[in-house]
């Protein structure tokens, strides 16, 4: 059973991205950051400015191939400054992907 999902969508600028966080957008995301699926809990703890919206990004990538579009992203150093300075689509982005994750309580920050 595929625990891993959760479907959403982010705002940049003005166009709206739907995201779409499933086993392929986390194998896309850790083949991009080389983390282990064993490593995942402790890179959300260590670096979630880095993790979350790299769940998010890969979540677009994700929903775009699945629907055979191009996804119209930036680059995802961009896509962090645009998204990270929203503070709406932050909450967003953090409650959609915790909650694909199973409620992710133990994320903390750095600390």
């Amino acid at each position: 059973m595929n625990t891993l999902q959760g479907q959403f969508s982010i705002k940049l600028g003005k166009k709206t991205h739907k995201a779409s966080l499933s086993l392929n957008a986390l194998r896309l995301m850790t083949i991009a950051f080389g983390v282990k699926l064993s490593e995942i809990d402790k890179w959300m703890n260590d670096d979630p400015l880095t993790a979350i919206p790299a769940f998010a990004y890969y979540g677009i990538k994700n929903e775009a191939a699945r629907s055979g579009k191009d996804s119209g992203l930036p680059d995802f150093e961009t896509f962090c400054a645009q998204v990270l300075a929203d503070e709406d689509q932050l909450n967003l982005m953090v409650e959609a992907v915790t909650g694909a994750l199973g409620g992710a309580d133990d994320v903390k920050g750095n600390s």
